[in-house]
């Protein structure tokens, strides 16, 4: 599978899009997996991942070897859960576990996250799905939900003026 420019394109407001580090594989239906270190001491990242007809989150995590994330996973028989990430340097803790939550972001600022009771062979995605993942639980065993990286969607008049910008240094090398 294929990796490619990373392309931020899931809208969390009018001024955010979720920052996305790489994007894997092709079709006509996005999903986003956020892993969320934190907990021990590193930060979160954003995946993309394309495919068409149907896809589990297992299958999205699976794929995401080739951006580089590293999945651990046991099956017990009645289902795959999820043992440890590792990315770019960064592990997390498998005394903590990993807490999992999905949302389907509305783009109008809030993001509600529910508890994935399900294993991940059972959550099954769709266009605009995203898989969240936190290293460790409240108290109470609920998910804690993964802190999502963002970037700022310049304004209008600042894409216009880079797009001049690029328009002329083009016009400039003919």
């Amino acid at each position: 599978m294929a990796v490619t420019a990373a392309s931020a394109d899931l809208l969390i407001d009018e001024n955010h899009i979720l920052d996305v580090t790489a994007v894997v594989g092709s079709g006509d239906n996005t999903s986003y997996a956020v892993i969320d270190f934190e907990a021990t001491g590193g930060t979160f990242h954003a995946f993309a991942y394309n495919w068409s007809g149907s896809a589990s989150a297992h299958d999205m995590l699976l794929a995401l070897a080739d951006a580089g994330l590293t999945y651990d996973w046991t099956d017990w028989g009645s289902g795959i859960f999820t043992d440890n990430f590792a990315f770019g340097g960064e592990t997390g803790d498998t005394s903590y576990y990993w807490a999992h939550s999905t949302a389907s972001p509305a783009g109008n600022g809030t993001v509600d996250w529910t508890d994935a009771w399900s294993s991940v062979d059972a959550t099954m995605l769709s266009n605009g799905f995203v898989s969240g993942w936190y290293n460790g639980f409240n108290e109470d065993y609920s998910a804690i939900p993964p802190s999502l990286p963002l970037s700022t969607i310049p304004a209008p008049a600042t894409l216009a003026a880079l797009a001049l910008a690029g328009f002329g240094k083009r016009r400039n090398r003919r």
